[in-house]
């Protein structure tokens, strides 16, 4: 396909040649859509945002859930000339409104259950949908290559998220050897539309590739995500790893993931407990996805080929990796370092829309993670360099302490934070969830000596104390920041907070 074009109007040229118009896209709201009324909805929106008086290049905020409406809206977007930007329609009032004004849009569009509010706050003008899709279809298709089609916010691990603009050209499902796709497929995004992968899994693959994507209003639960998976047959499964580590325990989960033929799961680290969870049901129909929003998928392996919980797999084809020091210098094998990615295109966020894209192309890109790679060039992902803390005079990432914590037969989840001693020293403190001990119902006092010894083996570091408190929320590279922040809330449905005793 030629990427030089309106991404809307290469789709609906490849599906007219391929010829899925009749086949069905989406399975959303209790019925089945069509390619064709996928495109027409689109065409539909698109005269309706014009109606609006928008213009090529304005933005548009996509305050929606994932449903054929909010494909109707980015596709009608893009075909507009527009830059679509969606957003998580189930944040607090306060991080929507404080999005809407990053993002400075001409006009948008809102769910009247979850995001209708917005339009008594007077930052922007909006609509609902109906109004939009009333219009007839626009025939035209504005200008595409090099024109902004899409912003997404980053996750704001730095600071205030951003926007991270892309081209026409640039969006599309990756490719690499040994993926399941095709007309046959049948696919389930847990991740949602305003994550560049959920945007990738439910509607790029499905306009490429002619599967047929499951579409979920309210975001899945675990229990629904069984019956969807039942009820549609789902073979292909996106999720993030915490998700799938609820999903097993789901009555059904059995069942549902035998009819899978692959399972992606990106966005978080996969712990060492919930890899030998899923390794021995999964195998290799399991895969570890590796990206970044600002460039995309990085890298992509099986966890069933890899001993250890570092291990990410190898670098997708044209994404050339190196890990350097802090001076820029490439480092030997196996040494640790930041890594840093050749791609073709890298969108650097911005603080308002209004400043546009800020795209670099040919370049090395910096991810900020601390990294190493093998001698086989398996990417290992060992943490975040911005989640370092210096305990004792030496550097220590509370990620890998993390992992390590839970290679301990007991320890079902940690989080770990540096806390500031009455002493004025800097010491780590882990909160952990815990299993019952053998052969007792309840959970008692753990002796944690061992789990520390492997935290000292692996990396000099003062004792550690863990205590009672809480599970950890394991979402990706913010989570260690927020819980330095304030203390992690709630707890593992596989086991209570327990105390780990320490040996000091």
């Amino acid at each position: 396909m030629d990427n030089s074009e309106n991404v809307t109007r290469r789709w609906a040229e490849h599906v007219c040649e391929e010829g899925w118009s009749e086949r069905t896209a989406f399975h959303a709201d209790g019925r089945a859509w069509t390619f064709a009324e996928v495109l027409d909805g689109a065409a539909r929106v698109a005269a309706g945002y014009r109606s609006y008086g928008l213009r090529a290049g304005d933005r548009v905020l996509l305050a929606l859930p994932d449903s054929v409406q909010m494909v109707w809206c980015l596709l009608g977007a893009w075909q507009a000339g527009l830059v679509a930007v969606p957003v998580n329609v189930q944040m607090s009032r306060e991080d929507l409104a404080r999005d809407a004004v990053t993002a400075e849009p001409a006009l948008a569009v809102v769910d009247p259950e979850t995001a209708g509010w917005l339009g008594d706050t007077g930052l922007t003008p909006t609509t609902e949908v109906d109004p939009l899709v009333a219009a007839e279809p626009d025939e035209g298709f504005a200008a595409g290559g090099d024109a902004a089609a899409l912003a997404v916010f980053t996750s704001g691990t730095t600071g205030a998220p951003k926007l991270c603009f892309f081209r026409h050209r640039d969006l599309g499902a990756p490719r690499a050897p040994g993926l399941v796709s095709g007309p046959d497929t049948v696919g389930l995004s847990v991740s949602r539309m305003y994550f560049v992968g959920g945007l990738t899994a439910s509607v790029f693959t499905t306009l490429e590739t002619g599967q047929m994507a499951v579409l979920s209003r309210p975001r899945a639960t675990p229990a629904a995500a069984v019956e969807l998976m039942r009820r549609h047959n789902v073979t292909v499964l996106f999720a993030q790893p915490s998700f799938l580590a609820r999903l097993l325990l789901e009555p059904g989960h059995a069942e549902v993931l035998g009819n899978v033929r692959q399972a992606f799961c990106a966005g978080e680290v996969l712990s060492v407990r919930l890899r030998e969870q899923l390794v021995p049901i999964m195998g290799d129909r399991l895969l570890n996805t590796y990206g970044t929003t600002e460039d995309g998928a990085v890298a992509l392996g099986l966890p069933a080929d890899y001993d250890v919980s570092s291990a990410v797999g190898l670098p997708l084809p044209g994404r050339p990796v190196r890990v350097v020091d802090g001076d820029g210098r490439e480092l030997p094998t196996g040494s640790r370092g930041e890594l840093h990615i050749r791609v073709p295109v890298a969108s650097r966020g911005v603080a308002r829309g209004s400043l546009g894209p800020d795209i670099l192309t040919d370049v090395w890109w910096p991810t900020g993670d601390l990294a190493s790679i093998d001698g086989n060039g398996v990417v290992h992902v060992h943490g975040r360099l911005d989640d370092a803390e210096v305990i004792g005079g030496q550097n220590v990432v509370p990620s890998e302490v993390e992992r390590l914590l839970e290679s301990h037969p007991r320890v079902l989840e940690a989080a770990v934070s540096s806390v500031r001693r009455s002493a004025g020293d800097v010491s780590l403190r882990a909160y952990v969830v815990a299993a019952a001990a053998p052969g007792s119902p309840e959970e008692g006092p753990v002796r944690g000596d061992d789990a520390c010894r492997r935290v000292g083996r692996a990396r000099p570091v003062h004792p550690v104390l863990v205590q009672g408190s809480a599970g950890r929320r394991m979402a990706g590279r913010t989570a260690p920041q927020r819980q330095r922040q304030g203390s992690a809330q709630g707890a593992s449905r596989t086991g209570r907070p327990v105390r780990l005793a320490t040996g000091n």
